[in-house]
């Protein structure tokens, strides 16, 4: 965390303040992770030496966990039986976004097949960049093109929603209960702790949310827990996340970036539409409101995307529990189906 020093942590951390109090005074949604990404990326592009290190993001995210876990309720399982079909679509989303973003990528980026593929599949970024790689993709486009995605679609997205059901601080409190210290927050320390140890074991991050969620959402149940996190710790992780998100574009000169920026662009453009399209077809099948269906298939960062329902308190548990799916079907299947389909490509060409 620390070989390269903690100034770029503190400069990085400091422009995503000044971003997301400037955010904060314009009235834009969300504005401690949205006014934190734009400073922090306009820093990386003009080569400002700007990092959050992969530990403190996964530290951030095991903490989104426990924010989860708040949310389950008894009734969760009755609750999933419901969600069948839109879980099931995701077999079908999943597959048709990566062919569409990669072909265009493909076509009209330039890019091999490979980097195509994993620069086109709904995220993650950590895995898609590993398996790329190994696959023999170019791993800094991947990382663009994944990274800048996320970030669309994460400047996006509130704003739709925004416009739709008003700014997200008038339901927040309804999301987030705060209050001073409890012991028992030691228990959710815990919780997280186990997740983000998990996730460094293993190397995936949205490990980190899913064990803290599951383990928190157990001593709620349990009755363990019925205290709640506060809510200037929510914002924090929003401000951390937002410049993580920013930071990662410090691995690319500026012509690069643009040069894939405008690509991005049109492809993320793309996976919306069709996120969109999917997620009238869950919203009829299970009854689900349309938005919470909407935040729930259109592919930003899992951790980000659970928070944007939080913050607006859009069933943050629908929308966690298809995330998780989305990243365990690419971490499992992806990368299979991704080697024999490269295999047979190369095969047609010999």
């Amino acid at each position: 965390m620390l070989r390269h020093g903690l100034a770029p942590i503190a400069l990085s951390l400091a422009l995503g303040g000044a971003g997301g109090a400037l955010f904060a005074l314009l009235h834009v949604p969300l504005p401690w992770m949205l006014g934190a990404i734009v400073a922090n990326t306009i820093a990386a592009v003009r080569g400002w030496p700007v990092a959050i290190p992969h530990t403190v993001r996964v530290i951030v995210i095991s903490v989104v966990g426990v924010f989860l876990g708040a949310s389950f309720s008894p009734d969760m399982l009755d609750r999933l039986a419901a969600w069948a079909g839109s879980l099931c679509l995701m077999f079908v989303f999943i597959p048709l976004v990566t062919l569409i973003a990669s072909e265009y990528f493909r076509r009209y980026a330039g890019f091999d097949q490979a980097t195509a593929i994993f620069s086109g599949a709904p995220g993650t970024l950590t895995a898609m960049v590993i398996v790329g790689g190994a696959s023999g993709g170019d791993e800094r486009l991947i990382t663009l093109a994944q990274g800048l995605r996320a970030m669309l679609v994460v400047l996006v997205l509130p704003n739709i929603v925004a416009a739709l059901v008003g700014h997200p601080e008038a339901v927040q409190v309804a999301a987030i209960e705060s209050g001073t210290f409890s012991p028992q927050g030691l228990w959710l320390i815990g919780a997280a702790a186990i997740g983000f140890g998990i996730a460094q074991a293993l190397n995936l991050p949205a490990v980190a949310m899913a064990t803290a969620m599951i383990v928190t959402a157990a001593l709620y149940l349990a009755g363990v827990v019925t205290w709640h996190a506060p809510d200037p710790l929510f914002q924090a992780s929003l401000w951390i996340l937002g410049s993580s998100i920013g930071s990662r574009f410090a691995i690319a000169s500026a012509a690069t970036f643009f040069r894939v920026s405008r690509h991005a662009v049109v492809a993320t453009g793309v996976v919306i539409a069709v996120s969109a399209a999917f997620a009238g077809v869950a919203s009829a099948l299970t009854g689900t409101p349309y938005l919470t269906s909407l935040i729930s298939f259109t592919p930003g960062g899992v951790a980000e995307m659970c928070m944007i329902a939080m913050a607006f308190d859009i069933d943050p548990t629908f929308v966690a529990v298809h995330h998780l799916l989305r990243i365990a079907i690419l971490v499992t299947l992806l990368p299979v189906g991704a080697k024999l389909f490269l295999r047979m490509t190369r095969r047609a060409k010999a």
